[in-house]
């Protein structure tokens, strides 16, 4: 192979595929600059225009390795730093599931390769675009999911954001890649394809001109709730140390009192401790907010009997009734899905892990002040369908959280653009507590409000209005787009075939 060969190749199976996905994640949060996602998915259509399935494959691979490992790097912090995992082994882990993610980017570009025979403007506009709409489905699905970087929510802040009620989060990703096709039809299509791409783009204004705004779908009902939202800000390396156990009871407790607010919200395991193990405290401040027809929702862990599991739990206290246990455990960090073995193998190496209790599908909703409430526990907020379980009965959302196990990094800002694409897709104003930031009130459109610095004692004191009705997404949900995406696929490969048999035959 010539020089200039392996120089080319160099640059078109690795280099342009890496910088694209690196580029892809600075429309993410903290960085929001969604116009370099869309540049980064032209490049990539780009590489797949003339590849072979193979060749396709493998550039999208490169592209998942350098977007993930760009995107989701924090993880090595809490393997590593909190999780207590070996240095090598919490390299591997991290390098394990940049892998893995990447394998669905690889699919699409197999798809996008064995496909590139039909017709450029149905390969550009709905083929890939659906083939990666379905990758993302998937990705939510297996091993119970994890969508983090899924397209849609790089365009939090763009002119997009009346679609989120309608379609969800991976719609936006849907319109997002077929727009990135649409770039590349203007500048590689035939003429005709261009003139078809010179005209969606001149219809795209007049169709998010019509398209209702966020407020046609739900709408003030009753009073106003005024909130306290309260960050207690214990960094992960101390949250568990028992010397600081006093000062974590005494900080919640202190921050409470100070609040006059209808309901006050602390983070997830605000108080590091078995419920059943400091009931006192619990009903010390339980009956501090039923003297002041308060509401608190406390973040702990429970225990119920010896034979139970532990949960991660959300406890009204006070005026309102009843308890939350969280319900979409995150694998491998609340439970571990292997064989006993393995687990032997995690204690030889020190390493600690956690089997929690799931949570019953059919909680009843919290109410405060005649309004119920949709919570959600930390990774809960990533998954659309664990939001729609609570409404249209719940008037506000709320999320508690703790994004300490990966301070310093981008995942609380990741996190919170999370956050505001439910509170978005659902029509409904979020209350969100995070142990150290970002805590924050976000609006029923999707906008912040309020939000407090990280790494600071902090507190959030508003008036959140509720709102009532329905969003088509959340009545809906994604079941249009799964059927969709797997009809287009199954269509393409399936034409593909036919359409190279054809071509032999003659």
């Amino acid at each position: 192979m010539g020089a200039k060969r392996v120089l080319r190749v160099a640059a078109f199976d690795v280099v342009l595929p890496a910088l694209f996905g690196g580029l892809a994640t600075l429309g993410f949060a903290p960085f929001g600059y969604y116009g370099l996602t869309l540049l980064a998915l032209i490049g990539l259509i780009a590489l797949w225009w003339h590849a072979s399935a193979r060749r396709g494959a493998w550039r999208g691979f490169v592209f998942g390795l350098a977007h993930f490992g760009t995107g989701i790097y924090w993880t090595f912090v809490s393997t590593y730093y909190y999780g207590g995992a070996p240095l090598p082994m919490a390299i591997g882990l991290v390098a394990a599931l940049s892998v893995y993610l990447a394998l669905y980017p690889l699919l699409v570009g197999a798809l996008a390769g064995a496909t590139r025979g039909l017709p450029r403007t149905l390969w550009a506009l709905v083929v890939v675009p659906f083939a990666w709409l379905l990758a993302e489905l998937v990705r939510s699905w297996v091993m119970t999911g994890f969508p983090w970087l899924s397209l849609g929510y790089s365009l939090i802040d763009a002119p997009v954001t009346a679609l989120a009620p309608i379609g969800g989060v991976y719609f936006l990703g849907l319109l997002m890649m077929a727009s990135a096709g649409t770039v590349a039809l203007l500048f590689a299509g035939s003429i005709p394809a261009r003139a078809l791409a010179v005209v969606l783009i001149a219809l795209a204004p007049l169709g998010l001109w019509y398209t209702p705004p966020t407020t046609a779908w739900t709408r003030p009902s009753g009073e106003p709730v005024s909130v306290d939202i309260v960050q207690g800000n214990f960094a992960q390396a101390i949250k568990w140390d028992r010397d600081m156990f006093r000062t974590t009871l005494e900080r919640y407790r202190s921050m409470t009192e100070a609040s006059d607010a209808d309901l006050v919200v602390w983070p997830e395991v605000a108080i590091p401790a078995p419920a059943h193990q400091i009931s006192s405290y619990f009903d010390e401040i339980a009956a501090l907010a039923a003297g002041r027809n308060q509401t608190v929702l406390a973040g702990t862990l429970v225990h119920e009997s010896n034979n139970a599991p532990y949960y991660n739990a959300v406890l009204a206290l006070g005026a309102g009734e009843g308890r939350y246990y969280k319900r979409h455990l995150v694998p491998f960090g609340e439970y571990f899905p292997v064989p006993e073995f393995v687990k032997t193998l995690l204690d030889g190496v020190n390493m600690r892990y956690s089997d929690f209790g799931f949570g019953a599908e059919d909680q009843a909703l919290i109410e405060v002040d005649g309004v119920k409430l949709g919570l959600s526990i930390c990774f809960e907020d990533a998954f659309g369908y664990e939001i729609a379980k609570a409404l249209p009965q719940a008037g506000m959302l709320v999320n508690v959280t703790n994004d300490a196990w990966f301070a310093g990094t981008t995942a609380a800002a990741q996190h919170l653009e999370i956050a505001r694409m439910r509170a978005l897709e659902a029509g409904r104003p979020m209350l969100r507590a995070a142990n150290t930031g970002i805590s924050a009130i976000i609006d029923y459109d999707g906008r912040v409000r309020e939000a407090t610095p990280e790494f600071e004692i902090a507190n959030i004191e508003s008036q959140v209005q509720p709102r009532s009705g329905e969003t088509p997404y959340m009545r809906i949900g994604d079941w249009p787009l799964w059927w969709a995406s797997a009809a287009v696929t199954l269509l393409s490969l399936l034409g593909s075939v036919l359409l190279k048999r054809r071509r032999t035959s003659r």
